[in-house]
């Protein structure tokens, strides 16, 4: 590794991207024991307050952890969303399989809530769906849809373990223009432990989406709860308008 030290661009903010370079090549491995303070400090020729700068962010941000008496370590790298991406692609794209279990199906009457927030008509049914997803065996994520039946007719003779977005778009025709999401942390319930194999006292990443198309419509509704020791989800916000 080497810091300029002429660069406008501070050390440690230099350091942190070639710990990340490091990271991301397959050098520095999962669960791996990275250089000390004092190793890296003494071989980049940098202060000691420096690189402890830069690894206090990495273990902020998640990337790196400690261990007292032991060292910093390379900490398990999570499934990032990061646009329109369905769960499948996005855990492919990661080198892993992808699976689903559906754990309810059925057509109901749309709930209040599912009424307004999709603005149905009283009389409105919708598809439950419940699935649990996976990442090559292990679970990560439960979702629950509602989406109308009038928008997706006979969803349930669909094969619900692929990807949701797959069958609305190549089914259905439907072109999603975007996703409008509230992110928060949350508690497990006893069911969420159960389902995603998590101790209690796990706190889970809670996305709702409303999904829209193209032509305005308001598709679905859909809860979902992440393990937040898997998955992350990464947001650009933008100064007043997209950069052109």
């Amino acid at each position: 590794m080497y810091i300029d030290k002429k660069s406008p661009i501070p050390a440690y903010y230099q350091l942190k991207n070639k710990i990340i370079e490091k990271i991301n090549s397959g050098e520095y491995a999962e669960n791996s024991l990275i250089p000390s303070e004092r190793e890296l400090s003494d071989s980049l020729g940098i202060s000691r307050m420096t690189v402890r700068q830069a690894l206090t962010q990495l273990v902020q941000e998640g990337t790196l952890y400690r261990e007292k008496g032991k060292g910093t370590f390379v900490s398990k790298s999570k499934i990032a969303q990061r646009n329109i991406t369905s769960f499948s692609q996005t855990v492919r794209n990661k080198g892993m399989l992808p699976m689903t279990k559906v754990l309810r199906l059925e057509k109901i009457k749309a709930p209040d809530n599912i009424l307004k927030i999709l603005e149905l008509e009283d009389n409105d049914l919708v598809y439950n769906v419940k699935r649990l997803r996976f990442a090559s065996d292990k679970p990560v994520a439960i979702e629950e849809n509602f989406i109308p039946e009038k928008y997706c007719p006979n969803l349930d003779a669909q094969d619900l373990t692929e990807s949701l977005y797959k069958i609305l778009t190549e089914e259905y025709s439907f072109k999603i223009d975007y996703l409008e999401n509230v992110i928060e942390a949350g508690k497990a319930s006893v069911e969420d432990k159960e389902l995603l194999k998590i101790a209690s006292g796990t706190p889970v990443l809670k996305i709702s989406s409303v999904v829209h198309t193209d032509s305005n419509l308001k598709l679905l509704y859909e809860d979902s709860k992440y393990r937040s020791d898997e998955y992350k989800y990464n947001v650009l916000v933008y100064n007043n308008k997209n950069p052109q």
